[in-house]
Order: C-alpha cells, then structure tokens, then sequence
C-alpha cells in the first residue's frame, strides 16, 4: 500500500514547527527585540559581571536553540550559567544533563547537542549548564532549577534572567488550589529563584482578531468568531492572563508588542481545496512547496487533522478560514509579546533602567512589525 503523503492521525510537531518556522519572521523579530532590550540593560552596567557567571533559567527550553539565540552576540563578561528544563521527552530525557557528562550522552537528544556545540564553539559563553526532564506546571521550580547542594543555601534566590519562550500556553490552566497555573508559575518564580534585582522575560503569541491564533481558538471553540470579545480575550490571550496574574501578585511589568507575517507559497490558494480533504492528499504527493503548506496549516491547527475533522469548525474550516486571509492580505498575521517583569524588591535604579531599556526596544522595532494591542 502506497504510503501517506502526512499521517493525519498524529500531530508531527517537528516536521510542522520547521515547516511554520521556514516562512515566518515571528522567531527572528522576537529574538532582535530581546537582543535590543539586553544590550541597552548591559549598556547601562546591567548583566555583564565580571566576577562570576550570570545565571540563568529556561523554563519550557525545547531544543534548547532559542535561548542560545537569546543569548548570543552579548558581553557577559563573567560568562553564563543556563539551567533549562523541558516536560517533552523528545527533548530531554527523564534525567539531567549538564557540561560535565561525556559526549556520548550529548548526542541523546538535540538539546544536550545544542548545548555542547554552543559551549565548544563559544557561540555564547557558556561555562556551565544543567538540563533537566520536568514538568514546570506540576512539579516546583526550585529543585528543578537548583542542584541539591544549592538548594540548601540561603538565600536561595540568585537566577538573574528567567525565560519562558512560547512555555506559558502550557499554565493556562487552573490548579487543585484553584489557581491559575501561570499565576503559580511567576509566584514561584520570584519567590524561590530570582534575585531581588532579576527579572523574567516572556515570549508568546496572543489572540487578536483575525490572526493565526484566533483561528485556533475559534476551531477550538474557545471563542465565537474571529473577533474575539475583551471578556473573551481575558481569559485566553497570553498578554491578558499574564498581566491579570502580575497584577495579582503585585509585580511590575512592561509589555513590548510585535506582529509577524506567516505566509504560504504562491501554489497555496489553488490548492486549498485539495489541502481541506484528507481523501485528496495523495494529489500533492512529489509537490514539496504544497506539502509543506499542509505541515504550516497543521503548525496552525496544533493537533492531528482527524482529531475533530467532521466538526462544523474542524480542518476544513480552518483551512478556509486561513486561505481567505491570505486571499486578502498575502499572509496571515501572528500577534506577539515579550513581557519583562520585576520582582516587589526591584529597586528603584533597577526599574528606572529597565524602563530606558525596553524604551529603547520599543522604539527600535521596525515599523512592518509594530501593533498596539
């Protein structure tokens, strides 16, 4: 029997992230942003000691790739300590990695790779590192984050930066506790990890109408059309849940927004309808630029296709949905945001030069990618 051209029956996140990532700016536009905000916090003596390594955290690391990028091209004069976990096996394994172990356990898993080629090619300056299996949402940070020797030391909170790059969709959720699961997440983490003068740097994407999220969630039922409600978007939108749960615990935040094009290739449109009918995907079979269109709508879609595919908003609604899009305006838009937040103990300096600084990343975003939410 002739294989499939795609299994429809799982999510490939890997072949899907790779074929979304090919055609979007989304990653880069982020990434120039934070590398602005940084350089002007190091310009004005901030993150840059020379007497030790800044230490950092990435909650949600993936790969690992991201934070690398995050952090290269920058003066951490003492060099970097990176502690990342991830609750994705395919990622890391249920067991810690760190700059200690050989080789051959390195070549395990893509981010321990990542790790070990970003150290040996000095494309940050790397001096440590600890990877970890683990689930932030479930499990608390600090004996994550902390080996056992330092988790005994008082005071325990000595992160600099703590990331969580597209990690937070995964804590809107409510706890046992009744709480929401990203309000949880940022108590922990000034209460257990940063210092009084660290700050945590959140990157993700949010619903706005008429964007590639917005049709998520429509095909998922969470809203009732495109243009989501105020009300609506308070309780889905990352940029809403995130300040609603800083506003909650009395932390202060800056929001720098960005939008990015997602576009498909010039076959897409006369293809859509093959591409709305599992029974016709044979028919791009050979087509490489119009199976990766499938893999981009399935990135959009975010679960296998016959997961919901009768339902009246299922895939062939959503391909519809995003095919008029790109009829109108050439591509679909993603909404993003990087959230800076401060602790309750930031002091004064502290804050007046993180205001200068996400000024400056404000003002340094190229008008193509500029929106006011």
């Amino acid at each position: 029997m002739e294989a499939n051209v795609v299994r429809t029956d799982i999510f490939d996140y890997a072949k899907a992230f790779k074929a979304y990532r090919d055609k979007t700016q989304d990653e880069m536009n982020g990434l120039t942003i934070n590398h602005n905000l940084l350089k002007s916090l190091q310009d004005q003596g901030l993150f840059c000691r020379d007497d030790g390594p800044t230490l950092v955290a990435d909650i949600g690391c993936g790969e690992g790739d991201t934070i690398i990028n995050c952090l290269k091209d920058l003066n951490f004069k003492g060099g970097l300590d990176i502690r990342a976990i991830d609750s994705n096996p395919m990622f890391i394994a249920d067991e810690t990695y760190s700059h200690n172990h050989d080789i051959a356990i390195h070549e395990k898993l893509p981010v321990a790779r990542n790790f070990l080629k970003a150290k040996e090619l000095q494309i940050i300056p790397l001096k440590n590192y600890r990877l970890k299996y683990g689930d932030m949402v479930q499990s608390d940070l600090a004996p994550l984050l902390y080996s056992e020797k330092e988790i005994q030391l008082r005071p325990r909170n000595r992160f600099d930066i703590v990331y969580f790059s597209h990690s937070m969709y995964y804590a809107n959720q409510i706890l046992t506790n009744g709480k929401l699961a990203i309000t949880n997440l940022l108590n922990q983490v000034f209460n257990d990890l940063l210092s009084d003068n660290g700050m945590a740097i959140l990157i993700h994407n949010n619903v706005i109408s008429n964007s590639g999220m917005s049709i998520y969630a429509y095909s998922k039922h969470i809203i009732n059309n495109l243009n989501p409600s105020f009300e609506e978007r308070k309780g889905i939108s990352m940029d809403c849940l995130i300040q609603s749960s800083c506003d909650e615990l009395g932390l202060t935040y800056y929001e720098i927004p960005f939008k990015s094009a997602v576009f498909y290739s010039q076959q897409f449109l006369k293809y859509r309808d093959i591409l709305k009918d599992i029974k016709r995907f044979q028919e791009i079979r050979g087509n490489y630029e119009v199976i990766q269109d499938l893999y981009r709508l399935m990135f959009a879609h975010h679960r296998p296709i016959e997961e919901d595919y009768t339902d009246p908003r299922g895939w062939p609604t959503e391909v519809d949905l995003i095919a008029d899009l790109v009829e109108k305006q050439g591509c679909t838009n993603m909404f993003s945001s990087i959230h800076v937040v401060l602790g309750r103990k930031a002091s004064p300096e502290f804050k007046r030069k993180v205001e200068i600084a996400v000024t400056y990343a404000l003002d340094k975003r190229h008008p193509d990618i500029f929106y006011s939410p």
